[in-house]
């Protein structure tokens, strides 16, 4: 009885940690998509973000501890300020001392939302030491009537680039219009 008390709190503290590690990478997955300005992460959002809460909800929970990550599944939503991602599944990788998040995987009808800015995907992987996110299965990243498309949407955090693939199957795409000025606006 002891011993299986002392198991679930272990797996308790697992997933609060992941959680915590989650949701800056949540953080980190909703920038990489949405073409921020060159202003860079830790400048536009500071401590304020590190303070905020993340709320995840999914019909299911398992924990895989020999293999050390989590899974969220059927229905995942995970919330932070105005940020929202939605996927039919999230899997949350640790190292094996599970203290440091390795990777993040969202699949099927992942969609991630932050103001008027709508990223999607059937996948998203997120790699923290590199900080880098790639989008794959029809990667849209659309604001406005604005679109950019390809077979794949590469983020690379750290240099605040993108990089956006196409193959043979789907070349990259990108429809952008112009801003319409507002009366009394001069034009250069």
């Amino acid at each position: 009885m002891q011993k299986s008390k002392c198991k679930l709190k272990n797996a308790k503290l697992r997933i609060i940690r992941l959680s915590l590690n989650f949701a800056l990478c949540i953080l980190h997955f909703a920038f990489c998509t949405f073409l921020l300005p060159v202003e860079s992460y830790a400048e536009k959002e500071g401590d304020k973000e590190e303070s905020t809460p993340i709320k995840i909800t999914s019909s299911r929970m398992e924990t895989y501890n020999e293999k050390k990550f989590v899974s969220f599944l059927e229905n995942v939503i995970a919330k932070r300020g105005d940020m929202t991602l939605y996927a039919n599944r999230v899997d949350v990788y640790s190292d094996k001392d599970q203290k440091k998040l390795i990777k993040i995987i969202a699949e099927g009808n992942v969609r991630i939302e932050k103001g008027g800015k709508t990223a999607t995907g059937e996948k998203a992987e997120y790699y923290e030491e590199e900080q880098k996110l790639i989008l794959k299965g029809t990667p849209r990243i659309k604001e406005k009537n604005n679109l950019i498309e390809g077979s794949e949407i590469i983020y690379y955090l750290k240099e605040d680039n993108i990089s956006v693939q196409g193959d043979e199957k789907k070349k990259v795409e990108v429809t952008l219009f112009p801003e319409e000025k507002k009366s009394g606006e001069e034009r250069n």
